[in-house]
């Protein structure tokens, strides 16, 4: 199941208005970029409702769109209330999700909790209670290929509120806000306690990794101080520990306020302990180190004063799951804070004079032209312009095939500029993967395509991604019919003859150009063929080479049962030196303007019928040494471009009344005898057809 983490304050958010009122009410969740953390709800007072509907407003739309646009939060789906004992979400609710799921690609999951008035009911795992008679149930929405899935999520509460309050100090839920480089929400600080401008930082794995306080200066860095961090205390006091420690080292004064929340007259109150189903707050991750001497968990070396830069370096790479942060000296003061209690306007800057929407390391960001997502699209042709067109952020490419030679076309479109792919591929990744491709021990088990889409948007948050855990066969031809027309570009780079014969067909059909990518035995050589309706398709130009490569024992074994090529040894230079011709075939094929270089590239092979280049990696690889042997200074890394032709008889490209439309039957490419009884039962049904119109 699933982990979604949701902080506490969001909670009471919803338990303060869903929760308060009869069904069915609604609302929107934003969280992190690219995670599954919710950091703030969105009530939608103008919804229309009824007893047993929740239709949201474009008020709630239009909310959705300035924040996302002002402040650094993205949308993760809706939340709405149900009558009691339908904690579960109804056939309209997975038509919604779906819909809005399909709308918003790039979220990669939908998450849409249902909210009911139920007291006394068990909680199951997915589930948690934020008062006596208030049950919050988490579900999210993903596509499974093209195939839409509803699954539930384990709920985790990230007792952020909670630890403030226990400390003593006041929650001012209406400056609560997300940095934008460093994922993790900041809490403003009492000046009278902490100076001026500190805010206190956490992540989403808060309280299991250590928060820091933090102060902005001049945009030349800012001073961090991580705090001493003791496991071994309760989770919920552990802030209050730390922040004592820091004010006795800062300011020589005693201490916070007595320990628990404020109540109006001032008395001190124990937070509840949370509520929830199989865990309310994340067990400790394997990774946290055991305090060390004096109940303190060293982070760093103590008065280190860290750059700016190197702090975004360090946490970046020690990653959410370690704990660790750098400490700086004393922290500077860098200006003078709004008065307490003052809302700040959404992205707004928090300190009179400076510039908005900057956080912690946003700045560093801004040294370098980096200051949003449209600044980061355009800056992805800051090296290429007069190469690449800026076009190919409106251009799709539907890549098959994630695997050594998929992932590595991906990532180059992306950099590239390209601005929406969908990435299908039936597999999960493996550790034996790791050593040729882009994924990383952390994706081991995800699937293929959901781990390509992730990357993709870690290089570019911007881009549109949409992932499909399915083999080719696993599409259903409705699928194909509402996805092809919308794609530029097809790649093929699997290890199946029978899937690439498919995508042949199916890119000649719907008139897209595709290229296709393969490796020889040992990646010693390869071959990219690439193909549009004025060249011949993938089977006519690799027909006969493909036969004298498999005479000669130089492509890689297949398996008997499911015509796939078994894994080889290979390796990753070779492999990529292929993958990289491919790929800027692809960008060739992605440009209209002839006034783009990418696109003379292709000039001479498409007016000559040379779509298909054979590439050796290897001395003395196949015929090469004969072709070359009299041209001086050859070794390794050679390459030759064919010329081919279509076949009158090619079902896909050779003569217009022998074509066949691939959504019109399943049966197997290798199957020659089906194909030409199918072949013939369309030329039958088109004949009848025709002398009726006439």
């Amino acid at each position: 199941m699933l982990p979604v983490r949701i902080f506490d304050f969001v909670l009471d958010a919803l338990d303060g208005t869903l929760g308060a009122v009869q069904p069915e009410q609604g609302g929107a969740l934003l969280g992190l970029r690219g995670q599954d953390v919710v950091t703030s709800f969105i009530h939608d007072p103008t919804a229309r409702v009824t007893r047993i509907e929740y239709q949201n407003s474009q008020w709630l739309l239009d909310e959705i769109t300035q924040r996302e646009q002002s402040g650094v939060q993205r949308f993760k789906g809706i939340v709405h209330s149900h009558p009691a004992r339908t904690p579960q979400p109804s056939y309209q609710d997975r038509h919604e999700f779906a819909t809005a799921l399909e709308a918003n690609p790039e979220l990669g999951r939908y998450i849409g909790p249902i909210v009911t008035h139920d007291g006394g009911s068990a909680l199951g795992p997915h589930e948690l209670r934020t008062s006596p008679g208030v049950r919050i149930s988490f579900f999210c929405g993903t596509f499974d290929g093209p195939r839409f899935t509803l699954e539930r999520m384990r709920p985790i509460r990230i007792p952020l509120r909670a630890a403030v309050e226990r400390a003593g100090l006041p929650f001012p839920e209406s400056t609560v806000q997300v940095l934008d480089d460093v994922q993790g929400v900041s809490v403003p600080l009492p000046d009278d306690l902490f100076g001026p401008c500190r805010h206190l930082f956490v992540t989403a794995h808060f309280p299991f990794t250590a928060p820091v306080v933090y102060a902005l200066d001049s945009l030349d860095g800012a001073g961090v101080r991580a705090l001493p961090w003791d496991l071994a205390s309760p989770p919920v006091d552990r802030l209050a520990g730390a922040l004592q420690s820091v004010l006795r080292t800062m300011n020589g004064v005693n201490g916070l306020p007595s320990p628990g929340g404020r109540e109006a007259n001032g008395t001190a109150t124990t937070p509840p302990a949370p509520e929830g189903g199989e865990a309310s707050v994340e067990a400790a991750p394997e990774a946290a180190a055991a305090p060390a001497e004096g109940g303190h968990r060293p982070l760093a070396p103590a008065g280190h004063a860290w750059p700016v830069a190197r702090e975004a370096a360090a946490s970046r790479a020690t990653g959410p799951d370690t704990g660790t942060m750098p400490v700086s000296g004393a922290l500077p003061d860098p200006g003078t804070r709004p008065a307490p209690g003052t809302p700040a306007a959404p992205g707004a800057s928090a300190v009179p004079g400076r510039p908005a929407r900057r956080g912690m390391l946003g700045r560093v960001g801004a040294w370098f032209g980096l200051t949003g997502r449209t600044s980061l699209g355009q800056a992805l042709f800051a090296r290429t312009g007069g190469l690449l067109s800026p076009a190919l952020a409106d251009r799709h490419v539907l890549l098959v095939g994630a695997g050594s030679v998929g992932s590595y076309l991906a990532d180059v479109l992306v950099r590239s500029g390209v601005g929406r792919m969908t990435v299908v591929d039936p597999d999960r990744v493996e550790a034996a993967n790791i050593g040729r491709s882009l994924f990383t021990a952390h994706d081991i088990g995800s699937p293929k395509a959901n781990a390509t889409a992730r990357h993709l948007r870690n290089v570019h948050p911007g881009i549109r991604t949409r992932a499909w855990k399915a083999s080719v066969d696993d599409i259903k031809p409705k699928h194909w019919r509402k996805t092809l027309p919308n794609v530029d570009l097809i790649i093929a780079a699997t290890d199946d003859n029978a899937a690439q014969q498919r995508l042949n067909h199916l890119a000649y059909w719907f008139g897209k150009p595709a290229v296709f990518v393969g490796l020889y035995e040992g990646a010693a050589g390869g071959e990219v063929v690439f193909s549009r309706p004025s060249l011949p398709c993938w089977a006519c130009s690799t027909g006969g080479v493909r036969e004298t490569l498999g005479n000669l024992g130089m492509r890689p074994p297949t398996d008997y049962g499911t015509g796939r090529s078994f894994a080889v040894p290979g390796l990753l230079p070779d492999i990529q030196h292929v993958s990289s011709s491919g790929a800027k075939i692809a960008l060739a094929l992605l440009h209209d303007d002839a006034q783009d270089r990418i696109t003379r590239f292709l000039a001479k092979p498409l007016a000559e019928h040379l779509p298909m280049v054979l590439m050796a990696m290897e001395p003395d690889h196949w015929f090469f040494p004969k072709v070359m042997e009299n041209v001086p200074g050859q070794h390794a890394f050679q390459s030759i471009w064919v010329r081919t032709g279509p076949r009158p008889d090619c079902p896909v490209c050779g003569d217009e009344a022998r074509r066949v439309d691939p959504l019109e039957y399943h049966g197997d490419a290798k199957d020659s005898a089906t194909t030409e009884q199918m072949q013939q039962a369309l030329r039958a049904r088109r004949a009848v057809s025709g002398s009726g119109s006439r």
